[in-house]
């Protein structure tokens, strides 16, 4: 049970003076001492769950705040409970924020003081934006259902605007990462065909947020686990490996990556080499997995031979968050009957 002079004072309107203070909540010795007895008792998850029930009631800009600490508990204790409270905190916060920026054309607000006699529920929002941010992010990268639920609240294109339309400003710094967990896969069903040689299997990418990305690890894999079966000329250097599983070695950005194969859609799959117009088939690099057409259930690829040479940056390949664990996994090889069925399919 929250202390009622801890709930008073989380809901206490922030002053103008204490706008972009983020050690306000310090403040409060119930704050201190509610943390302290929450740690020390074992009840760091339910106490967040409970605060998190109560975001919706407090000032915006403390709710920003406590975000911060309801994030750390969640990646203490691998836990994401309080994570549907926190995503509805971020929408309303996002709303905010982009009426604020549709109000000014797109230009930085003005001083603080100015905004909030504007319009007191913009500062918060605005001052409390990136803290509430970085926070969602510990949900968002261990939790895929907390991305469906923020697909859900149709904000995408409001966060575009924030990333693409505004200028720099550092409360809005890591909205971006937001956004790239947006477009981030979680256990996409594959289904992988090779005409050329008429065969094909079922694999599985997760976390993922680009198509250059999920190329790389799955001809990493077809290289590993298939041998010369597939014909798989998978040529990475170390670094670079190390970069699409989530290090960070400080050599890797002179580096690119050439695909093995030409990576097309299911509308190629009746014939075994690339085709002039096979070019809008292609799966495109920067395009996030979920959007691969599907057949009953699974995003599609076909691996062609010859075409371009298509080379793509490391950049790519890099993690937005240490909790993600991307991959792409062969699950099982297709059958000759069911490679034909597929085909069939798609005829």
């Amino acid at each position: 049970m929250i202390e009622k002079k801890l709930m008073d004072f989380l809901c206490r309107e922030t002053s103008p003076e204490q706008l972009g203070d983020e050690k306000l909540l310090h403040s409060c010795p119930d704050f201190g001492q509610a943390v302290g007895e929450a740690i020390n008792g074992g009840r760091l998850i339910p106490f967040t769950v409970e605060l998190g029930s109560h975001l919706k009631e407090m000032d915006l800009y403390k709710a920003c705040l406590l975000s911060n600490f309801i994030g750390f508990a969640c990646e203490k204790e691998e836990n994401t409970s309080a994570g549907p409270d926190m995503i509805h905190l971020f929408a309303a916060a996002c709303q905010n924020v982009y009426d604020l920026f549709c109000s000014t054309g797109a230009a930085l607000p003005p001083d603080l003081p100015l905004l909030y006699k504007q319009n007191s529920t913009w500062a918060k929002a605005y001052c409390g934006f990136n803290i509430l941010c970085i926070s969602a992010m510990a949900f968002l990268s261990r939790d895929s259902g907390l991305r469906t639920l923020l697909a859900e609240l149709e904000l995408a294109e409001k966060i575009e605007f924030l990333i693409e339309e505004t200028p720099n400003s550092p409360y809005l710094k890591s909205i971006y990462y937001v956004d790239t967990m947006l477009k981030t896969c979680s256990d996409l069903k594959l289904l992988v065909l090779q005409p050329g040689r008429r065969q094909g299997f079922y694999a599985t990418a997760n976390d993922l947020n680009n198509c250059f990305h999920l190329l790389f690890l799955l001809e990493e894999e077809i290289a590993q686990k298939c041998g010369e079966k597939y014909g798989a000329n998978f040529q990475a250097e170390d670094p670079v490996i190390r970069l699409a599983h989530g290090e960070y070695p400080e050599e890797v950005w002179v580096y690119s990556y050439t695909t093995c194969f030409m990576e097309c859609n299911y509308t190629t799959a009746g014939h075994e080499n690339f085709q002039n117009d096979d070019a809008m088939a292609m799966i495109w690099g920067e395009m996030p997995p979920d959007c691969i057409p599907m057949v009953d259930g699974r995003a599609v690829i076909v691996l062609l031979n010859s075409g371009p040479t298509r080379s793509f940056d490391v950049s790519f390949l890099s993690v937005p968050h240490e909790a993600l664990n991307p991959y792409v996994q062969i699950e099982e090889e297709l059958s000759p009957e069911e490679y034909d069925a597929w085909m069939r399919k798609f005829k």
